[in-house]
């Protein structure tokens, strides 16, 4: 049965719990007008949806379905990965990792598939076997010792992954992400007690050739970037949470370029 963008954007307001009145404020337009928007009683304009879901913080997604529902083409573009017009976007990524260097740092996509990532991130995730999505990772080496905290790790993983779905509105791909990780035997067992928000930092240990290393990350996005998909595009880039770390991180880079 086909959606109407009446029934749409009553879903978002209430997603985002705002009454009509606040969501009406906010988009600057009469609380009267909002209520017959909903009800089918007046149709919008291309650009009172653009409003809408400007004030509602809709992703540039939900944005194109909603201007497809009420008859108008998208606003956002949608292009492929390598398209010229990119270009830019891609050359950032890749500028961003390799300027991060020692310290590791990867791009990844909407549903946390690894697009890019620098040499230290490569080297840190070699001992974990082959790696193409973070979730993925994070329960495939689950049994292996290699990350200490694991239970912290993964509910703080989780409870991204759920603040995105809501921010999307749902997402069918990131809602079955989050389930593996959610029925995970150890971290349903472990989850209510999992972390201890008490701590400023909350890093992921790792043990790796005997070394105890510790990271936490400060995670970016393309806020000016048009493009559905690209916008989606996070970077994560990986800081050494102590001493130690820092030291076998940057010793290492000092050891790649010295001369032979």
């Amino acid at each position: 049965m086909k959606r109407e963008f009446g029934a749409v954007l009553r879903d978002w307001r209430q997603l985002r719990r705002l009454s009509q009145l606040e969501l009406a404020l906010a988009a600057g337009v009469s609380s009267r007008h909002l209520s017959f928007l909903e009800s089918g009683r007046a149709a919008p304009s291309r650009g009172m949806i653009l409003k809408l879901a400007n004030a509602l913080g809709m992703p540039k997604g939900a944005a194109n379905e909603a201007l497809k529902l009420a008859g108008f083409a998208a606003a956002f573009p949608v292009l492929p990965a390598h398209a010229p017009d990119l270009a830019p976007v891609r050359k950032a990524i890749s500028m961003t990792l390799e300027r991060h260097a020692p310290y590791p740092g990867v791009a990844i996509d909407l549903t946390w598939n690894i697009i890019d990532a620098n040499e230290a991130a490569n080297a840190l995730f070699a001992p974990m076997g082959p790696v193409s999505n973070m979730v993925e990772l994070l329960i495939a080496v689950e049994a292996t010792g290699l990350i200490e905290n694991w239970e912290e790790t993964a509910f703080l993983s989780l409870l991204r992954l759920r603040a995105e779905i809501s921010h999307r509105g749902g997402d069918a791909a990131l809602e079955a992400l989050a389930m593996r990780l959610a029925e995970h035997p150890r971290l349903a067992a472990a989850e209510l007690g999992a972390v201890d928000f008490n701590q400023p930092v909350i890093p992921t240990t790792l043990n790796i050739d005997g070394r105890r290393l510790s990271l936490f990350s400060t995670i970016a996005q393309f806020g000016s970037v048009q493009d559905v998909e690209a916008s989606e595009i996070r970077i994560e880039l990986m800081y050494p949470a102590d001493a130690a770390t820092a030291a076998f991180f940057e010793s290492a880079e000092s050891r790649a370029v010295e001369p032979k």
